[in-house]
């Protein structure tokens, strides 16, 4: 479990009870965790951390064509990630500084609630620097850095969507109780981890399934995910965020309903008004 407060220009002094299985680099990053950006010092890593990125970019390059939305692709290609090697915390942090004024917070395993809305709000991204091991290229129980940097970063460079994060962040350091903080949860789960975008979604009588798109962090670092959820089997549902909110949802396997959003601008108009009528936002 991660414990304390962070300090936008500082650092972020943490605990943390680790629970994926990584591959370990030869030597740890001597950054502590909860440094912001270019301050973060890279890990040494081995031979074998650096395949296991290779080997997942490849992956995702060849299946993100015509199945991701452009925003995504744009930011990807902004971001110049290297495909042969792990990349630095550091380095994407610039980037991503320079793209909409976001920066990486280096941290080391799950962050809860509380500190993960903060570090929104001061419009941080906390980013793991470990990598899955080899034997979990399909599959990793905790976010690894692949799925933090590949999965999420390309949509914090799009002004749109940064402003929707931000705008989340502030929403759920304002959140006072447990059913808000587990209403918030609900709504990044179906739209940050699991969302799906087609510009007709609330049109179904021009509705066409064949432009449906991915957006979620948590399919698009995934090729099992890509293929599943535009596939038949999983129902698309037009984004109704108070309707997402009450969505039970169950973590252990592929989901069989997705929602999709028209726009980025949907998507934070209706998340503001939604956390307006919560009291939520101001």
């Amino acid at each position: 479990m991660l414990r304390n407060t962070v300090i936008p220009s500082g650092k972020l002094s943490t605990e943390v009870e680790f629970k994926a299985r990584p591959s370990e680099p030869i030597r740890k990053s001597p950054s502590p965790e909860g440094t912001i950006g270019k301050e973060i010092l890279p890990p040494e890593y081995a031979q074998e951390q650096h395949d296991t990125w290779a080997e997942l970019y490849r992956r995702q390059a060849n299946i993100l064509e015509g199945r991701v939305c452009s925003e995504y692709l744009a930011g990807r290609e902004l971001l110049k990630y290297p495909s042969g090697r792990v990349p630095e915390l550091s380095y994407l942090s610039e980037h991503l500084r320079q793209a909409t004024g976001w920066r990486i917070i280096r941290v080391e395993g799950y962050v809860p609630e509380k500190i993960f809305f903060r570090l929104l709000a001061n419009k941080c991204f906390p980013c793991t620097d470990f990598i899955r091991h080899p034997s979990e290229l399909e599959y990793t129980p905790a976010p690894d850095m692949f799925h933090d940097l590949m999965g999420h970063l390309p949509l914090i460079t799009n002004s749109r969507f940064a402003s929707f994060f931000h705008a989340y962040g502030l929403a759920g350091a304002a959140a006072k109780t447990d059913e808000e903080v587990a209403w918030l949860g609900r709504i990044y789960w179906f739209t940050v981890e699991f969302g799906l975008m087609n510009k007709n979604a609330h049109n179904p009588s021009f509705r066409n399934p064949d432009e449906t798109t991915i957006y979620g962090a948590g399919i698009v670092s995934s090729v099992g995910e890509i293929i599943h959820s535009l596939s038949s089997v999983v129902k698309k549902e037009p984004f109704n965020v108070d309707a997402i909110s009450q969505r039970v949802f169950d973590i252990h396997h592929m989901q069989d309903t997705l929602f999709e959003i028209a726009s980025f601008d949907e998507l934070e108009s209706e998340f503001r008004r939604w956390a307006s009528d919560k009291t939520l936002l101001v």
